[in-house]
């Protein structure tokens, strides 16, 4: 029994290495047959290169541009207001009935001219009660004076008398004050530029009455972020823009804040108003502030400027053995200004730059230069 065994098992072994001899064979044989075809397929197509000719480049029209260092300057543009420390709404100081308006809008005026009137008569009649009462207090305070010059009559009745007569006269210096702020009167020189008080009507104490504007005088004012305080300085030149006049100059930067607004990390700085016909306060403008300056920076339109997602490039133009060809580049902007960007690495003086047709074009693309 044991033999028989023994004879099963090497019979398994033996078949079980005669399979196996047999896949190396097959594999051998798959390998070398590989290799022929191989050979066969680089004879076929050296010979059909051979046959093609030469292969054809075809070059892609773009536009390129020589770029150089020069000046570039970025600059940040804000609101501004036209305003006038000169620009006073007079009030009404004494309240009743307007009586009389002497000026019309557009007059000019003097500093202490009188523009209008608020009725005084209940005033002067006050005043004139007043009067009488004074002139007695004065002659009863005169002749107790020179009782007690002459040691008549008792102190108090000296003291009472001399009361009185300080006390009128206090009361009628105020009324006579009051009368006078019964008219509205140009606190500067300028002109009426509008009349809020009708003739007839109640004005209340407080009230805006006619607003003077001095016009020969006007500033602008705007507010920066924080950011760029240390970017704007007093004598800075600003350029300034008009749109309701149409009109663009440049002025000085006549103050800077010193304290930032807590509300808004803002700061304010004033610009001296340019002369200009119709410029009126309250006007709007537009600021352009030069905020970054470089003497030789390499700056390109906006538009040539690509990016992967996470990176910017351009494509330069290089010359090879006669040919020109694209050069895909990477590169680190800068500051932009009015579609122009400063490049900042990745490009020299005197590089070209595809700037038209560069949508067409891809790494080492052959390249015909447009005129």
């Amino acid at each position: 029994m044991l033999k028989r065994f023994s004879y099963i098992v090497i019979g398994l072994l033996v078949a079980s290495c005669g399979a196996s001899t047999d896949k190396r064979a097959e594999l051998s044989d798959l390998k070398k047959q590989r290799e022929e075809l191989n050979e066969k397929i680089a004879i076929l197509e050296a010979e059909m290169k051979k046959e093609a000719g030469p292969a054809i480049e075809h070059a892609t029209t773009v536009t390129v541009e020589q770029f150089k260092g020069d000046m570039f300057k970025h600059y940040i543009e804000v609101q501004g207001l036209v305003e006038s420390d000169n620009n006073i709404l007079i009030p009404v100081q004494s309240p009743g009935v307007v009586r009389d308006i002497y000026v019309e809008e557009g007059d000019v005026v003097k500093k202490g001219q009188v523009l209008a009137q608020i009725d005084p008569d209940l005033i002067k009649r006050g005043i004139e009660e007043l009067s009488a009462s004074l002139d007695l207090a004065k002659t009863v305070c005169e002749r107790q004076d020179r009782l007690w010059e002459q040691k008549i009559g008792s102190e108090v009745q000296y003291l009472q008398a001399r009361t009185q007569k300080i006390s009128l006269e206090k009361k009628m210096l105020s009324l006579v004050k009051q009368l006078e702020m019964t008219k509205i009167i140009a606190p500067i020189d300028g002109t009426v530029d509008k009349i809020i008080l009708k003739k007839g009507e109640m004005a209340g104490a407080g009230m805006g009455a006619i607003r003077v504007v001095n016009i020969s005088d006007l500033k602008i004012t705007a507010a920066l972020s924080e950011a760029y305080v240390n970017d704007v300085n007093k004598g800075d030149v600003v350029s300034i823009k008009i749109p309701s006049l149409g009109t663009k100059s440049s002025e000085k930067i006549i103050s800077v804040a010193k304290v930032i607004d807590p509300k808004n990390r803002t700061f304010g700085f004033e610009v001296k108003a340019p002369v200009v016909k119709n410029l009126k306060p309250n006007m709007l403008t537009v600021l352009s502030v030069n905020d970054y300056t470089k003497e030789k920076a390499i700056v390109v339109p906006m538009n040539i400027l690509q990016n992967t997602g996470k990176e910017y490039f351009v494509f330069k133009a290089v010359n090879k053995d006669g040919k020109w060809y694209a050069e895909k580049t990477f590169v680190k902007p800068g500051k932009y200004y009015n579609n122009m960007i400063e490049l900042v690495e990745g490009v020299n003086e005197g590089d070209y730059l595809v700037t038209f047709g560069f949508q067409q074009i891809s790494n080492g693309s052959l390249l015909k230069i447009s005129k």
